[in-house]
Formats: structure tokens, C-alpha cells, sequence
């Protein structure tokens, strides 16, 4: 089974995400650094479902990093570092075993391999990534992760943290991930690969797994305005709003 674990979003500085937030009644907290891939972050949690605001604090060493095909930091790369929502992990138990069989049905596969993240306290964080993709594609496939502890476990500890905390403007969880694009077989393929149930109407597609929607609406306008997410929905708001956060749109329903 496969959830959503959390969105990327990258910005110029993830920092400053902490009061842009507040503003809006959204709880954000320092993330740390990703000391291999000259990157950092901070968090927004929705349970342990969350938006990674990432930034770049050394450019050599994100460059190398960007040379692996399929990450996060490729596509940011070949995008033009075009701020904005970037690509979607999807967490899973089996990530070893993902591996074999994502390979199997064609796709490339790379890793898994193993990541860490050092927290503003010195702990250090880790967990395991898969990437994969195929040639061609017009729209990036969520890579997968695995972390090191139980799903029970985690919560407990990002809540002691002061990671995970109330969020003023309501009971809120990610609801719904929008996608613009321009073939909506897209999808299918997804829906084939990871046993995601689907439901189709005149106008989209929707992925129904057990924490989250992926909707799918067929764009045909120019380059640089589909093949992406285009917002994210969270739902449980005591005030319905849409937020631009740096070229990211947020829809928030009650």
C-alpha cells in the first residue's frame, strides 16, 4: 500500500516559509539540512502527511546531486530551478521489494539508497529513497521512501519534537494533489503500477488511496503551464481560501 508522505516545494528560502505560514494559521518548523545534497528545509505537518519547503544552501554540491537521474534535484534542475511544487514521495513498507517489481514492469529504477537529515539539535534523521522514471515521460513519477521507524513511532516522536503541531486555521490534512496535464493515460499508468483505485468523469481522473486524492485534469496550454502539480488542496479550514505561497498554490477547503 502506498500513501502520500509529503510534496516538495521548492523556494528561494525555506525560512522565511515559517512566517509566511503563520500568517495564513499554518504551523511550520525548522527542518535541517541535507548535508549531501546541499539542501535544507522546513516542515509543515498534516499528521504524517507534510509540505517540504526545500532550499539550497550550497550550489556545488546540489549540482552533483542533480546529476543523479530521476531525483527531486534534477527535475528542479532541468525545470530551471523554477520555484514552485517540485515532485510527490509516496511512503511504503517494502521499498526493497518495490524495487524488484517496479523494474519489472519497465520502469528504471535507482536505489534504493539510504539518506539522512541533521536536525537543528544535532539528531540525525534517516531514511531510504527510490527513485524511478522512464524515458520520455512528460510528467515525473513520485519517488518512494521508506523511513527508518514505525509509522506509530515517528508520530510519537515528531509530536515531542514540537515537529507536529496545531495548525490555527482548523483540523487540517492534505486532501487532494491537482495535476494539469496534457495526456490523461498518465494516470492509467500510475494507477497499473501502484494499485491505486480510479475513477474517470468528462473532465478528469481521480487516484483514491487511503490518506490522499490525486486528480488529474487534461491541460492543453502552452509549455511550462501543465505536465506539473498544479495545487494542493487541504481540507478540515475554518476559513475557505486559496494561498499563493511562492508560485505554489494552496486551496483550503472546510
Amino acid at each position: 500500500m502506498y500513501l502520500l508522505d509529503h510534496i516538495v516545494h521548492f523556494v528561494e528560502k525555506p525560512e522565511y516559509l515559517i512566517d509566511q505560514t503563520k500568517e495564513i494559521g499554518l504551523y511550520t518548523v525548522n527542518g535541517g539540512k541535507h548535508e549531501m545534497w546541499g539542501t535544507y528545509n522546513t516542515l509543515c505537518y498534516f499528521g504524517l502527511t507534510y509540505i517540504e519547503f526545500i532550499g539550497i544552501f550550497n550550489n556545488e554540491l546540489f549540482e552533483r546531486a542533480a546529476e543523479e537521474p530521476y531525483t527531486l534535484h534534477e527535475t528542479y534542475k532541468k525545470s530551471n530551478r523554477s520555484n514552485g511544487f517540485t515532485r510527490m514521495a509516496l511512503r511504503t513498507n517494502s521499498i526493497e521489494e518495490d524495487a524488484l517489481r517496479l523494474r519489472q514492469v519497465g520502469l528504471v529504477v535507482c536505489g534504493p539508497e539510504t539518506f539522512s537529515r541533521t536536525r537543528p539539535d544535532g539528531s540525525v534523521l534517516t531514511w531510504k529513497l527510490l527513485h524511478i522514471g522512464e524515458e520520455n515521460t512528460i510528467v515525473e513519477w513520485p519517488f518512494l521512501i521508506q523511513w527508518e521507524e514505525t509509522d506509530e513511532a515517528r508520530l510519537d516522536d515528531l509530536v515531542k519534537r514540537g515537529t507536529i503541531g496545531n495548525h490555527p486555521l482548523g483540523d487540517l490534512r492534505i486532501s487532494e494533489v491537482v495535476y494539469q496535464v496534457e495526456d490523461l493515460q498518465i494516470p492509467q499508468k500510475w494507477a497499473d503500477v501502484f494499485g491505486f483505485a480510479i475513477e474517470k468523469n468528462d473532465s478528469c481522473i481521480t487516484l483514491r488511496t487511503s490518506n490522499c486524492n490525486f486528480t488529474f485534469y487534461e491541460n492543453l496550454q502552452e509549455e511550462g503551464e501543465r505536465n506539473n502539480i498544479d495545487q494542493v488542496v487541504i481540507s478540515g479550514a475554518i476559513e475557505e481560501k486559496m494561498v499563493q505561497l511562492e508560485c505554489g498554490l494552496y486551496k483550503f477547503t472546510k
